[in-house]
């Protein structure tokens, strides 16, 4: 896996996060900063290649799942199926 591209994509979903027509009304979240904060959370434990947090984040980009609810709701849906596709192969490399 190589974590620079995951750290980059990561990034990426941060930027369009915390834009301010950020909309989190169709997911569990409530607020683009929470989301933001968990993917803090999550990018440390793929670092260390914690399967159960690469586990985490391939749930959460799944079709319907919380990132593409607030990615389409947003207004981003197709950049967020490019970070998505990105993000799942470089997760599907993990060497744990």
């Amino acid at each position: 896996m190589n974590i620079e591209l995951v750290k980059k994509q990561l990034s990426r979903l941060r930027y369009l996060l915390s834009q301010p027509a950020t909309d989190v009304c169709w997911s569990n979240y409530n607020s683009a900063d929470e989301v933001i904060k968990e993917l803090d959370i999550l990018e440390k434990g793929i670092a260390s290649r914690d399967y159960t947090t690469v586990r985490r984040l391939i749930s959460l980009l799944a079709p319907t799942g919380q990132l593409q609810e607030i990615s389409i709701s947003s207004g981003w849906g197709d950049e967020f199926l490019d970070i998505a596709a990105s993000l799942e192969r470089e997760l599907d490399k993990r060497i744990i």
